[in-house]
Parts: C-alpha cells; structure tokens; sequence
C-alpha cells in the first residue's frame, strides 16, 4: 500500500508529466509494489491536479481492457476505467497538430451520452437497467496516446494511474433506434487512410457495449463517484488499440450505422 505522502508525489510528477508531454517513465518502478486500489487513488489526485485551476474538468469516464485477454496479462483482476477530460471531447472531423501527442492510436467505440445521475441502488446495473440513463450512443472514436517509454514495462496499475492512455474522446453521429440495434452485432473497425487496421464486434466490449455502461456505472459508485447527467462515456473497443505509425486520416466507423474521422498532422 502507498501513502497518501506517497500518491500526493507521485500526482504532480503525472500531471507536470501530462502538462509539458513528456513521457512517463518513472511511473512503473514507482508504482511496483502499490495496489489497483492505489492506482485509482493516483488517478483521481491527477484528475485533481489538472483541473484544480478551473481550465479543464472531467466530462467523463472510458471503460478499458474489456476482456480477460487484455487484463489479465497486466496483471489486473478485471476491466478498467479512467477519466475523460472536457478539453479531449471532439466533434468528428477534429485535426490534431503535430507534436499535441507523443504516440497516438485509435480505437472503435460505441460513445453515451448520459441524461441523468445514475444513482446507488441495492443490486448491480446491468445492460436493461442502465438504459433509463442514457441520452444517446453515438459512433465514436478514442484517441489514445502512449505516454510510456516502453508500454511492455506499463503493467495494469500504472494504465489505470495514467487514465488508460486516454487522450481524446471523438464524438460521431447518433446512432438512431440504438434500442431496436443488436448492439453485441455490430461491427466496428478502424482505418489509417483508406487501410483496414483492426475491426470486430460489439461483442469484445464485454459482451455487449451497455453491459460495460452499466459496469462503469457501479464501479464509480464503489469509488464514491457517480455518472452524471452530460457525461460522455467510452464504453470500450470492439479491437485492440492501434498505434499509427504517423500523420493522416483516421477513421473508426460502425459498418453500416456510422463513422468518426480525425486527421493527424
């Protein structure tokens, strides 16, 4: 277990790390003999340290490494979430500039908007019961950045400590008559000018994008937080996260409901 000496520290050495895009790779020594507990206490006094000042706050929450293939590995007892900051939540069609990012990749998400507060209750959330709270999905996109000298050295906890290489949330069109849509069926994939990167199902997003919803949901009430009315969710990758390997347009697109485009310079 870390101090709270220990992770106030350890915050500012984050967020200056965030604040000048510099890589950070003291974090995994740093964090070696710390709990999944501690990470998200480290993730949280980051949240804080970057928008104490009023100049950004967090609009939201994404939902990580959906899959025992994808946690286990790290290390961690099971998905992940982190924050999503209002600066990083993007209409389709936004450009990044060269040098905003140090090792950007994309990933396929399904993107809620919430209407209202999702509030503590005697049993879990699931995919039914979390759909009252939702104002809309949308086709979206993350944009992920490796903040990490060597990722392979990254495991779990300092993902979660470092918000899970969050860096943008790109929102695309309404999915219209989502309630009537096999959500678990649809096909996401991501392209780099014109080139098919990865793709799969709804499916990999723990079954099904709603189930991840209604997981986030708890999850942050367990942390003493809550999905509030107007937050923007990432609900997870129907691929893996894919690292460009340089400027162009990007593209995740839902096969025949809808598509989220950027372009990196």
């Amino acid at each position: 277990m870390m101090t709270d000496a220990d992770i106030a520290a350890l915050a500012d050495k984050i967020a200056a790390a965030r604040r000048n895009k510099t890589v950070i790779d003291f974090l995994p020594g740093a964090l070696a003999n710390g709990s999944e507990d501690d990470a998200y206490k480290l993730q949280f006094a980051v949240h804080a340290r970057l928008t104490g000042t009023g100049a950004d706050r967090i609009a939201g929450w994404k939902v990580a490494a959906t899959l025992p293939a994808q946690y286990q590995p790290i290390g961690l007892s099971g998905p992940a979430f982190a924050g999503i900051y209002q600066s990083g939540v993007k209409a389709s069609g936004a450009t990044f500039a060269k040098g905003s990012l140090l090792k950007y990749g994309i990933e396929c998400e399904v993107v809620a908007r919430i209407a209202r507060e999702v509030p503590a209750r005697p049993t879990p959330y699931d995919a039914e019961s979390i759909k009252p709270f939702i104002g809309a999905l949308h086709c979206g996109m993350e944009v992920v950045d490796n903040r990490f000298a060597d990722l392979a050295k990254a495991d779990g906890k300092c993902r979660v400590a470092d918000d899970f290489l969050q860096a943008a949330c790109i929102v695309g069109p309404e999915i219209a008559n989502w309630q009537s849509l096999d959500l678990a069926a649809i096909r996401g994939r991501s392209l780099h000018d014109g080139k098919e990167l990865a793709a799969g199902p709804g499916s990999n997003v723990m079954g099904h994008p709603l189930t991840s919803l209604a997981w986030l949901a708890d999850q942050l009430l367990k942390h003493g937080k809550t999905l509030r009315a107007g937050d923007v969710v990432l609900t997870g990758s129907t691929h893996p996260p894919q690292i460009l390997a340089g400027p162009g347009l990007a593209v995740s697109e839902f096969v025949g409901i809808g598509e989220t485009r950027v372009t990196f310079q």
